[in-house]
């Protein structure tokens, strides 16, 4: 039962170098990037990602897309392949060449599947002119199951760098993004292997022949100041069996993208309570923050109001 008064994280401000510290929260922008994405496999296509990745880069004959979206539902729906919901479409689908109830995340595509080669997702955006001077993050909520990443004619991450579905991928791409301009993307994804601790099989929902490869979470671009904030978590301990008094515990990961040690402040609200600490960290340094009620007195709150979820 936690305490409905949450702490609500301000922000780290912004820093220009060891022991100096700005007044202001850095300006922070969220750009979702859903629409104008094309798909292609790798088989069909000579150029690499450093071709692909620059803006301009002729798509036709490609297969329109919008992420997040697997290579199958894309490839759906544009009506290269019927809707495998209906009787038994999916069967029909290339790919779809294992036993009926054969628990496909356990074997090895076929030959011929046209998914055992990597596919590649591609989109242009404009990046607000608001981002110079900022630090430019790229985002992938979820890759099923690795992934090549290439930015304006840039490698930005490997394979062997993004490989999991269930990981939160955050990509400093400050030097690579053009501000103000097109900005082109490239990403070459790659299918989960047999034994790949993936998005598997239930009996109830036959997989895909695709095995589910794709980006099948939200891509978006940030930008922060030089330290950004991610993962804020309070966790709330009650008295039992009075549950008069509630002690959170804050916990946040702080990314310093610089090169350069930074110091500021961790500043926060609690209702009318407010409260500050320091904070230092290394140049290109990552690292969970956890402040207790021993350390910041207005993480106690008296009497707090209770709920059920």
């Amino acid at each position: 039962m936690p305490a409905t008064r949450h702490l609500a994280l301000l922000f780290l401000t912004t820093l220009v170098g060891a022991g100096c510290q700005s007044q202001e929260p850095p300006a922070r922008s969220e750009l979702a990037l859903s629409e104008g994405w094309t798909i292609h496999s790798s088989a069909e296509l000579d150029a690499g990602g450093e071709a692909l990745s620059t803006p301009g880069f002729d798509t036709g004959g490609w297969h329109p897309a919008t992420v997040p979206t697997t290579v199958v539902a894309a490839l759906v729906a544009d009506g290269t392949f019927p809707d495998p919901h209906y009787g038994m479409n999916m069967r029909d689908i290339p790919g779809v060449d294992y036993e009926v109830a054969t628990n496909f995340s356990n074997v090895e595509m076929s030959e011929d599947s046209p998914f055992r080669v990597p596919w590649w997702y591609r989109t242009e955006f404009v990046l607000p002119a608001e981002a110079e001077g900022k630090t430019t993050w790229l985002r992938f909520g979820g890759i099923n199951f690795t992934a090549n990443v290439w930015l304006n004619g840039t490698r930005i991450a490997t394979a062997s760098d993004l490989a999991g579905s269930w990981r939160v991928h955050d990509l400093d791409v400050t030097r690579a993004a053009k501000p103000g301009e097109a900005n082109a993307l490239a990403v070459e994804v790659f299918a989960p292997g047999s034994g790949d601790l993936a998005l598997t099989f239930v009996d109830w929902n036959p997989m895909p022949p695709d095995k589910v490869m794709g980006l099948y979470r939200p891509v978006t671009v940030k930008t922060t100041g030089p330290v950004a904030l991610r993962h804020p978590m309070v966790a709330t301990s009650l008295n039992p069996p009075a549950l008069d008094r509630a002690e959170l515990t804050l916990r946040v990961f702080a990314r310093n993208a610089t090169a350069r040690p930074v110091t500021g402040s961790l500043d926060g609200t609690l209702g009318e309570a407010s409260f500050s600490t320091e904070v230092s960290l290394a140049g290109g340094e990552e690292r969970e923050i956890v402040l207790t009620p021993a350390e910041i007195p207005a993480l106690v709150i008296e009497d707090p109001k209770l709920w059920w979820p």
